[in-house]
């Protein structure tokens, strides 16, 4: 086991518990009024955004914390960032801007480029092959 793979394993973990956090938490407010939120920063088609960002950020954290698609997942939380960013933070500044969501990128590209496999599911579906290169199939 390599020091990498415990810091990987943390970061999917904190990353993934921040975004099933805030998913849950448009659903708990109620999606309408994540929509009204939406619908006032100008975004346009609110409601499916609304929808989207919502169940990316609930189900793709549950998968983050239990290994599963964790690059995938990286992949669209990465997007809801940088759309976050662009439609809402910017114009607020660094500072109680858009700072957390560039830590939130920084972490999810670095599980994006290296991946976290130690306690994931993501490790059932891979092996290596005689090269060292990590291939994707069913372990037998």
């Amino acid at each position: 086991m390599y020091k990498n793979e415990v810091g990987g394993l943390f970061l999917r973990i904190v990353l993934g518990g921040i975004f099933l956090s805030h998913g849950l938490t448009k659903f708990q407010e109620g999606i309408g009024e994540t929509i009204t939120r939406f619908e006032g920063y100008q975004i346009p088609y609110a409601e499916i955004v609304g929808f989207s960002v919502a169940g990316i950020e609930l189900i793709g954290g549950f998968f983050l914390i239990i290994g599963f698609s964790v690059r995938f997942v990286s992949t669209l939380m990465i997007g809801i960032m940088v759309g976050a960013i662009v439609t809402v933070k910017f114009k607020q500044g660094f500072f109680d801007g858009y700072e957390f969501n560039i830590a939130l990128i920084a972490m999810a590209l670095y599980l994006l480029f290296s991946g976290s496999k130690l306690m994931s599911l993501d490790q059932l579906f891979t092996t290596k092959d005689k090269n060292g290169k990590g291939k994707i199939q069913f372990r037998n």
